[in-house]
């Protein structure tokens, strides 16, 4: 198989004006992955780690973004898409050069024309031969494959220190005697050959996506298509058609058939990822396929049949979910039949040496380098460090070591973080300690080499902690309350609560308070 579909990354201000774009971008056959805008920081984040073909970029009175992305990515092709249009921000950005700029709202008819034509100036990725997988082994972690130009033997022979006889490219997904893994790959040998709903969870970037392909790969349907679905990257208007189709005349700009994520998935697997995000009113229709194995295209007046495995994967806590009334009680029944619970890397550290060898390997071939291993310092570091964005974080630090080539700036990082809250790689910074630990009110004691900058960050980090913990308390965990008092949105508060481990600290207490009435009665 070979991956030659354009990818874009679709970057907006407000998802309701984009999603006319997004929609004629997948009816012209992108791929297409949509991220809110928080930042140009964030902007760039999403770049360097998606590398897309081509950005739409939803702009507003403003071009700065732009500015920075023309910096860092001057060949990559832009479209800009405008909601409020002034000849100041024209100028600028004709001076530094779009493939189009997009006037929203656009009629259905137009936005197609202009889409396709783009689509077409786009330079189509060159295919990427993907390798046979070996017997029993996952497919690899990372999204890019390694180029089969470069020959292994003429890489290894440059560092003595790894031995050429070893196998280069042994995916390292289930490795080591962790406890915990040797639990899942049990559960996999028992469940692969099954047709069963498979729920998958944990942390994000723990790798559940490998979890779910090794499912697919041992499954009697390993010679039929393998469909993802990233339900949180696909606004919810778009994804039933996404998910089902739609027929001819179903919708304004509808002008042809179009089939569903369900059909292309027919007698294979489809892997549903971030399913908590999915909106209940679409949660019904899909548990209505996979209870009956039927559905309808959008428009259409009749079923259609299909035999699909499902295949789930989730970062949240759906029964929490349920009690909000954000996830249906009767679907999660229906995708837990067998869960696996990936543990996070800090988790299970014996596999490290494994994972970093393995990562250093794949990208020294891909980007033509001498693989080179870490030194004893930096894997005492990495030891150490608790690892917040789990294996994606350690697949990026292994990248950019064998680009760069300099332990530096890896060190400077693994050691700014170490005394600082445990938090997603979203949150400003993140912790080598304890889940739920809070970090020392003076941040420079343990690191006083910190900028002005850093040491702020941290401090606004802990602050804004402690007035969410306070605030919860208060209002004895009542989430929605709470959003409303601090006046943020009740989605991120619920990520905030995430990112700093406020929800272990509540469960501690819970079972804390269960035990002394369990006492007391």
């Amino acid at each position: 198989m070979a991956v030659t579909q354009v990818q874009v990354l679709l970057a907006v201000l407000d998802a309701v004006h984009c999603a006319s774009v997004a929609q004629a971008l997948m009816q012209a056959g992108a791929a297409v992955s949509l991220v809110q805008m928080r930042s140009p920081d964030f902007l760039m984040e999403e770049l360097e780690a998606r590398n897309p073909d081509l950005l739409v970029l939803e702009l507003d009175r403003a071009a700065g973004v732009l500015e920075r992305v023309r910096e860092r990515h001057p060949r990559l092709p832009v479209v800009v898409a405008l909601t409020k249009p002034t000849e100041k921000i024209a100028f600028t950005i004709s001076r530094l050069g779009a493939e189009d700029v997009w006037t929203l709202p656009m009629s259905a008819v137009a936005m197609e024309e202009r889409v396709r034509a783009v689509l077409r100036r786009v330079p189509l990725p060159a295919p990427i031969p993907l390798p046979a997988p070996m017997p029993d082994s996952p497919v690899e972690l990372g999204e890019d494959a390694p180029d089969a130009s470069v020959s292994p033997s003429r890489i290894l022979e440059d560092d003595p220190e790894i031995d050429p006889s070893m196998p280069l490219l042994p995916p390292p997904a289930m490795v080591g005697a962790n406890p915990h893994m040797a639990e899942i790959r049990d559960t996999l040998d028992k469940v692969a050959g099954t047709d069963v709903t498979v729920l998958i969870r944990g942390e994000s970037g723990v790798g559940k996506e490998v979890i779910a392909r090794l499912l697919f790969e041992r499954s009697r349907r390993s010679q039929k298509p393998f469909v993802k679905v990233n339900c949180a990257a696909i606004p919810h208007d778009l994804l039933e058609s996404e998910l089902f189709g739609y027929e001819a005349g179903a919708f304004t700009g509808a002008t042809r058939i179009k089939p569903g994520k369900f059909e292309l998935a027919d007698h294979g697997t489809l892997f549903l990822d971030e399913i908590a995000e999915m909106h209940p009113m679409l949660q019904a229709k899909l548990l209505h396929v996979l209870q009956d194995g039927k559905f309808s295209r959008l428009g259409a007046k009749r079923d259609i049949s299909v035999d699909v495995r499902v295949i789930c994967a989730t970062n949240k806590l759906l029964e929490e979910r349920v009690r909000e009334g954000l996830f249906r009680e009767d679907l999660l029944y229906r995708i837990n039949v067998v869960t696996i619970f990936l543990p996070p890397l800090r988790e299970r550290l014996d596999e490290l040496p494994a994972l970093t060898d393995y990562l250093l390997r794949k990208y020294a071939i891909q980007y033509d380098r001498a693989p080179h291993r870490f030194s004893p310092e930096v894997t005492r570091r990495m030891q150490e460090y608790d690892w917040p964005g789990n294996i994606r974080e350690l697949e990026n630090l292994c990248k950019r070591f064998v680009i760069v080539g300099s332990e530096t700036q890896i060190l400077r990082e693994l050691s700014s973080r170490k005394a600082l809250p445990s938090a997603s790689s979203e949150g400003p910074a993140a912790s080598g300690g304890a889940p739920g630990k809070t970090a020392s009110a003076t941040p420079t004691a343990t690191a006083p080499d910190l900028s002005l900058l850093e040491v702020g960050r941290r401090a606004a980090w802990e602050a804004e902690r402690h007035a969410i913990q306070e605030m919860l308390e208060a209002t004895h965990w009542n989430r929605r309350e709470a959003s409303r008092r601090l006046q943020v949105s009740y989605k991120a508060l619920l990520n905030k609560i995430k990112q700093m481990h406020l929800e272990e600290k509540a469960a501690t207490a819970r079972a804390a308070e269960d035990a002394k009435e369990n006492t007391t009665t």
